[in-house]
């Protein structure tokens, strides 16, 4: 009866410690002074001023050309080989 009492408590430990573990890992990640909030503003702030996001929004806008360029030859040639 002691061993499962003192087996019981060893896990119940052994789970605390784990899920304490986890919860203080995911709360370190943005301990600094600044914080996480102004780091964001700040990437923000330099991407539009940089010419990266411009950059971005035009690759984005060449992705999205492309891709309807191919789906529309894709459709014209499954067009072309359908039975009439």
């Amino acid at each position: 009866m002691i061993r499962k009492l003192i087996l019981g408590a060893a896990i119940a430990l052994t789970v605390m410690l784990i899920w304490s573990d986890i919860g203080l890992r995911q709360a370190a990640a943005c301990n600094k002074i600044p914080g996480c909030i102004i780091d964001n503003i700040h990437e923000n702030y330099d991407m539009m001023h940089s010419d990266k996001m411009n950059k971005a929004i035009s690759a984005g806008k060449d992705n999205m050309d492309a891709f309807k360029r191919l789906r529309d030859a894709e459709q014209n040639a499954a067009s072309r080989r359908a039975p009439k």
